[in-house]
């Protein structure tokens, strides 16, 4: 007796048993099913040295992940090990990803020292070998979970760290002595603990997780098995053309300037939001108040001289009063010749007195002026009722929303104003006029300004973020673009890229013989007329099809999938007789007459030396 185990590929995950084959016919059965066109072809032309030769289909998930191509590599050596117990010869056959849980099993043998002497050879068909590697640091090689225990056992020294660090800093260092040098590191070593044994316990588990990047074990199964490796390869197959590329296809998804538009349009709108933020914002707020009261205004110089300002201007209100009652007097007295020179003397005197006090006043105060605006913002902003505000700052501490919308609107208009025009000019009804006309020509032109500036300055901003976020996004996405066409599930390892051979082996693999490559070419070319056929006589029912997922699944319909290279291997009858061949000359195993005679067993012979299939002399040996 003799054995050869199919293995699948990537959704072909179709059951497999006795009285399913029997009731479906031989050339709509899968290739790697007990009853299939390959597996009679292959029955037909080899046998074992003591018997028939057994075709068995090993059955997996058929998902595109690695976790499932694993786990069903541990499968699938229990199974040859049950051939192992038995002493029977077998060789494995594997399609697509079918090869990689082979090879995936092979490794494992290799890790837990599982001999598989009687495994005669081992062949992978169109299979795109996914490369990985595993990430750099052991702490992102942990599931969430155990990140979760990691920083939490780190907790413990990073706390007794800055604890001592924190009493070395306050002065501790000065007294301290050797001995207590020695408890600060004893101290640091027992709160390690934790720590030291967390990482020791996850390094040995993540040891044996990823076994299959230990070079020990890497050389044992290349030693092992490399030998008995039979890579068949389109030199065209479209799966690992593909998968292969991604290891190199990279063009711009995001744009450089992509952000750019978004990031100034929303500086458009910072402005009013700064605006509603500040008047909400209690302690800015206060803190813009204060930042006006020391540096701006310095009402601590002005409450010094604050009695003596006031009574001043006080007096010249007063004089100024009578200055009027006069003048309205002078009107009164036009034909009253002594009331009007009365009159005119009384006016004369109040000017002089009026001025007088004035230039006393600027002598004494030359910041007269400033010294008028610090007494507005205290009385609008620092004082209730003439007295101050709790804590000497603004009203209400920042929560009255009305009295912080002011003093933003006091900075627009007296503020601002203040920078254009005398404090002098602005008295009486012209300088009333003056004080809030020009707020509305300067404020939007200032903010104006601001705005524009703004803009250009988020632009430059967004430019330098817009052109890292996209280098940052096109690696992220071509990273999970590799992860899901590789089936990369795992949380401790990277993907690369996938190879034509598997990564613990040194041999690069030669594709098919040109002459049986064009064979399966044409059969796959002959599929695809076919399946156009189809497409052209059914256009009408795709059109009428409800909805896309109506028209995808009548497309689906049409296809029988051997419309690829990459599905058309096993339906090409030389390629059949190739691997029987090479599986024949392999200990156990044997070729029959039919194999032997066959018009095609030259050729056959010939394109085993030619990818290296066998040694020279045992090509000649078999012709």
């Amino acid at each position: 007796m003799a054995t050869i185990i199919t293995v699948h590929g990537t959704f072909a995950h179709l059951a497999s048993n006795l009285e399913h084959d029997a009731k479906v016919a031989t050339e709509n059965l899968r290739w790697w099913q007990p009853n299939s066109t390959f597996a009679q072809h292959t029955r037909q032309l080899i046998g074992g040295e003591h018997g028939e030769v057994t075709v068995e289909a090993f059955v997996w998930s058929g998902d595109n992940s690695e976790l499932a191509r694993r786990a069903a590599g541990r499968r699938l050596l229990q199974k040859m090990k049950e051939l192992e117990d038995r002493e029977e010869p077998y060789c494995v056959v594997g399609h697509s990803h079918g090869g990689s849980v082979i090879a995936s099993a092979l490794m494992e043998s290799a890790a837990r020292r599982v001999p598989l002497n009687h495994l005669k050879k081992w062949i992978s068909v169109g299979t795109p070998f996914v490369e990985l590697r595993k990430e750099r640091f052991l702490f992102f090689r942990l599931s969430i979970l155990m990140k979760a225990l990691f920083v939490a056992s780190l907790m413990l020294l990073f706390m007794s760290f800055f604890s001592t660090l924190a009493e070395l800093l306050d002065g501790g260092w000065k007294d301290t002595g050797q001995d207590q040098w020695l408890r600060y590191f004893i101290s640091m070593g027992l709160m390690a603990m934790p720590f030291i044994v967390f990482v020791g316990i996850t390094t040995l588990l993540d040891r044996r997780h990823l076994y299959f990047y230990r070079s020990r074990i890497i050389q044992r199964a290349r030693e092992a098995f490399s030998s008995r490796w039979l890579p068949l390869l389109h030199p065209e197959d479209e799966a690992v053309q593909g998968l292969s590329s991604l290891r190199t296809v990279k063009f711009n998804i995001f744009h450089k300037t992509f952000a750019v538009p978004f990031l100034s349009l929303a500086s458009v709108f910072i402005l009013p939001l700064a605006y509603f933020y500040l008047i909400h914002s209690p302690t800015h707020m206060v803190a813009i108040t204060n930042f006006l009261r020391d540096n701006v205004y310095a009402t601590e110089n002005f409450e010094r001289v604050e009695k003596s300002v006031i009574a001043s201007r006080q007096q010249i209100r007063e004089l100024k009063r009578n200055l009027r009652i006069a003048e309205e007097r002078l009107e009164r007295a036009d034909t009253n010749l002594p009331e009007a020179l009365s009159a005119r003397a009384e006016i004369r005197e109040l000017r002089e007195r009026l001025d007088a006090v004035r230039r006393t006043l600027h002598q004494e105060h030359p910041n007269l002026v400033q010294m008028q605006r610090t007494r507005r913002f205290k009385r609008n902003f620092l004082e209730r009722n003439g007295q101050p505000c709790e804590g000497g700052t603004l009203c209400g501490g920042g929560h009255d929303v009305l009295l912080n919308s002011r003093l933003l609107f006091h900075l627009v208009t007296d503020e601002a104003a203040s920078w254009f025009i005398d404090e002098e000019v602005r008295q009486g009804a012209f300088g009333h006029i003056l004080r809030y006309t020009l707020p509305i020509l300067l404020v939007p032109v200032v903010f104006g300004i601001a705005a524009i500036l703004l803009v250009l300055l988020v632009q430059l901003i967004a430019g330098w973020i817009s052109a890292l976020a996209s280098r940052w996004l096109d690696n992220l996405t071509w990273a999970e673009v590799r992860r899901s066409a590789l089936g990369n599930d795992g949380e401790a390892e990277v993907v690369v890229g996938a190879n034509r051979k598997p990564v613990w082996l040194d041999e690069q693999p030669s594709a098919l013989p040109p002459d049986l490559a064009v064979k399966i070419t044409d059969r796959s070319n002959r599929e695809m007329i076919a399946s156009l056929d189809k497409f052209r006589k059914a256009i009408g029912e795709l059109a009428l099809s409800e909805g896309q997922d109506g028209q995808l699944v009548t497309a689906l319909d049409l296809l029988t999938w051997k419309e690829l290279i990459h599905t058309s291997y096993f339906d090409v009858p030389e390629f059949r007789k190739l691997i029987a061949a090479a599986i024949s000359q392999t200990d156990g195993f044997r070729a029959k007459e039919a194999l032997r005679n066959d018009p095609d067993f030259g050729d056959v012979l010939r394109w085993l030396n030619e990818i290296s299939l066998l040694p020279a002399e045992k090509v000649e040996q078999a012709a």
